[in-house]
């Protein structure tokens, strides 16, 4: 694989709470917009202090 360090646009769903889509929390599963393209986040940002997250195949 190929590591990139993007930005995070903004989150476009969470599935773990309604509210957190809202507020735009990120969270393990969050599907967030990167400018190459949508993501899910693979890591536990709150625990590890860092986003890793997998490209999805539009």
């Amino acid at each position: 694989g190929e590591t990139k360090t993007v930005d995070i646009l903004r989150v476009v769903k969470n599935p773990a709470n309604v509210d957190y889509d809202r507020r735009g929390v990120i969270t393990k599963g969050t599907i967030i917009e990167t400018p190459i393209g949508r993501a899910v986040v693979t890591s536990r940002p709150g625990q590890d202090g860092v986003v890793n997250a997998v490209l999805l195949k539009e």
